[in-house]
């Protein structure tokens, strides 16, 4: 995060098949009840959501789900996450900011709205706004994979999240989220046979021989993860960035 700023953050994920890692003996008596819930996100949800976006690309209706299949290798997950209230050692640089602004890796992250305030997505207009708590609601957020399958139509969600309203600083943040990604061997390169994106444009963000599969995008992105040296953008203000494979990744202050 910031120099000086406490992490108080709390982050527990459980992959797709629950099996595939060890867990804390605590939590091995709810795997069951774990395993329905991640199929349920992903059958239910996920698949839901990639038809209607491939659809909307005029595309057959499983052109995205077939590259969303449970049984292949892969790192969708479940997350757990808990945000604590910020304590005293915090530094005046940290802004008031749990996590900075960033987009998800994969590509459709799934949210179960929360009570406690935190998030905000930055509008067209570049403006932070929150998002608002909405009972039994779920938030959905695109990532990266689906901005690059999609060719720039649907451009990943930039979002971060910050304290609370002053009434609920005083309130833990519980969050629970699906991460979903594509397939490890799929190549994040345009679906350049959507009869959508032929007519409205192709924005192609890697050379043909830098197209990452979504393995080796996750890999690379957490890899870099508060190790790379971020650059200030020389057209937008309180952005920094990053080039992976050639194309840039914004972090926004």
């Amino acid at each position: 995060m910031y120099p000086g700023v406490c992490d108080e953050i709390e982050n527990y994920a459980v992959h797709r098949n629950v099996t595939a890692q060890d867990h804390p003996a605590i939590l091995r008596p709810f795997l069951p009840e774990l395993a329905a819930f991640t199929r349920h996100n992903h059958d239910n949800v996920l698949q839901s959501v990639l038809r209607l976006l491939s659809l909307s690309l005029e595309l057959p209706e499983d052109t995205l789900t077939k590259l969303h299949d449970f049984e292949a290798a892969g790192q969708s997950a479940i997350s757990f996450i808990k945000y604590h209230p910020r304590g005293e050692c915090d530094a005046p640089e940290g802004n008031n900011v749990w996590l900075k602004g960033h987009t998800d890796i994969g590509t459709v992250t799934i949210l179960y709205s929360q009570p406690i305030g935190g998030l905000q997505i930055l509008s067209k207009d570049n403006k932070w706004r929150w998002i608002k708590h909405i009972d039994n609601a779920l938030v959905i957020n695109v990532g990266d994979g689906i901005e690059y399958l999609s060719g720039g139509y649907y451009p990943a969600t930039r979002h971060r999240v910050i304290q609370p309203p002053v009434d609920q600083r005083n309130i833990p943040r519980l969050g629970v989220f699906y991460f979903a990604m594509a397939n490890d061997s799929v190549r994040l390169s345009p679906l350049d046979h959507s009869p959508l994106l032929q007519k409205k444009g192709i924005k192609k963000y890697f050379e043909a021989n830098m197209v990452p599969t979504m393995e080796e995008w996750r890999r690379e992105r957490t890899s870099r993860y508060g190790r790379s040296e971020l650059k200030p953008s020389a057209t937008e203000e309180r952005v920094e960035e990053e080039r992976i494979r050639g194309t840039v990744i914004k972090h926004f202050n």
